[in-house]
């Protein structure tokens, strides 16, 4: 009689650490690998509300709880991040000469003169002659909202 009380306890135990267990894994997010795909004219920026119709132009933010914001300009990603405090996992910009996102770590800037919301910045490949870097981009973007206001 004792030892089938034991058993009982020991199963129950068992069934508690097993579904301890199983929640812990169910509710570990898993975060993207890579840019997640955006439907063009559809979504909208997660700054200006503004659709994103420009691929060109767009980024992208990852937060560590695996959380994809999308935006349609760099300057818009730059102004979200000086507004919240973000857990970052990764952000993206879409190489504006050719057709695929660009990390954080390939991403460089230039001037332009027509960005969706006019803060007059480009991504490209770091690589490209006279490409600037994520400070100067975000420079660029802040220096845009003083005159703005």
């Amino acid at each position: 009689m004792r030892s089938t009380k034991a058993i009982r306890v020991l199963f129950v135990a068992a069934a508690v650490v097993f579904a301890g267990v199983l929640l812990v894994r169910l509710n570990r997010v898993a975060l993207p690998d890579g840019p997640v795909d955006v439907i063009w004219d559809h979504e909208v920026c997660a700054h200006c509300k503004m659709h994103i119709g420009d691929p060109r132009f767009a980024a992208q933010l990852q937060d560590a709880t695996g959380r994809v914001l999308n935006f349609d300009d760099p300057g818009c990603l730059v102004e979200y991040l000086e507004g919240h405090s973000t857990d970052l996992h990764a952000f993206y910009v879409r190489d504006h000469e050719g057709d695929r996102w660009l990390s954080a770590s390939e991403a460089g800037f230039l001037p332009v003169e027509d960005s969706p919301m006019g803060y007059g910045v480009r991504a490209v490949d770091r690589s490209t002659p006279g490409a600037n870097d994520w400070a100067w981009a975000r420079s660029q973007a802040l220096a845009r909202k003083r005159r703005a206001q």
